[in-house]
C-alpha cells in the first residue's frame, strides 16, 4: 500500500486565533457550523468492509499479495448453530467448510480481512494492515496516515490516531508501537447490524415465526 508522506499540516482555527491574541466568539445570530459530512468510503489495499470476498481476494491477487485462507464457519454452518441455539439445543459440530478470514502478504507488509458468510460467498468485515515502523517517528507515520484518510476525529490517545468515518460509516484506527504500525479498519454498525439481522431472517425461514400460539 503506497501513502504519501505529508509534512505540512493545517493548523487547528481556534490555535491560530489563540497565537493571535483574540479568541472571536460567534453570534447568536449567526448559524452553526456542521462538520461536512464524509465524502469517501475508506479502504486499505484498495479492501473495504462490505466487499464481497471473492473480489477482495481477487485484488488483492492482482495487485501482488499472496493471500491465504483460514478455516472457518459456512453460512450454512452458521444458520445451522444460530438454528440449534433458537432449539435451545447444542450446535452441530461444524466441518468449518467456509472461510473465516484470508491473510496477505507481500515484502514485510500484511494484511488480514475477516469474512462476514453470507449466501452469496461472503463479505469483508474487520480489515487490518500491518507494516514495519521502517525508520519513521509516530508522528511521521500519523501524517502518512492524515495524507491519506483525513485528519484524526479524537487525535491520538494513548498513541492512537482514530481518523474520520468513511461516507458508509466505516472507522479507520492506527496504532504504531515497537513492532511497528497497524491499520484497523472497521464496519460501520450499520453493517455490523444487518449482518445479525440476515441470520435472524434465514432462521426465522427455517423454523416460521416464534410466539404465534397465543
Amino acid at each position: 500500500m503506497t501513502m504519501t508522506i505529508c509534512r505540512m499540516m493545517a493548523i487547528p482555527t481556534m490555535m491560530l486565533l489563540a497565537i493571535g491574541g483574540t479568541v472571536s466568539v460567534p453570534s447568536v445570530a449567526q448559524p452553526v457550523k456542521t462538520a461536512p459530512k464524509p465524502a469517501k468510503t475508506l479502504d486499505i489495499a484498495g479492501i473495504r468492509p462490505g466487499m464481497k470476498t471473492a473480489d477482495a481476494v481477487a485484488l488483492l491477487q492482482r495487485t501482488g499479495w499472496t493471500v491465504r485462507a483460514n478455516p472457518g464457519d459456512s453460512w450454512a454452518e452458521v444458520v445451522a448453530d444460530a438454528v440449534a441455539r433458537r432449539r435451545d439445543q447444542m450446535p452441530p459440530n461444524s466441518a468449518r467448510s467456509g472461510v473465516y478470514s484470508y491473510s496477505a502478504a507481500k515484502g514485510e507488509e500484511s494484511v488480514s480481512l475477516n469474512v462476514t458468510p453470507t449466501p452469496d460467498g461472503g463479505r469483508v468485515g474487520l480489515v487490518q494492515y500491518r507494516a514495519p515502523q521502517a525508520g519513521r517517528s509516530y508522528e511521521q507515520i500519523r501524517a502518512e496516515v492524515i495524507a491519506r484518510y483525513g485528519p484524526s476525529i479524537y487525535g491520538p490517545r494513548q498513541r492512537v490516531l482514530i481518523a474520520p468515518q468513511g461516507k458508509l460509516g466505516e472507522t479507520m484506527s492506527l496504532e504504531v508501537d515497537s513492532t511497528g504500525m497497524h491499520l484497523t479498519l472497521s464496519p460501520s454498525s450499520a453493517a455490523d447490524r444487518e449482518a445479525r439481522a440476515l441470520v435472524d431472517r434465514a432462521v426465522t425461514a427455517r423454523l416460521g415465526a416464534v410466539g404465534t400460539s397465543f
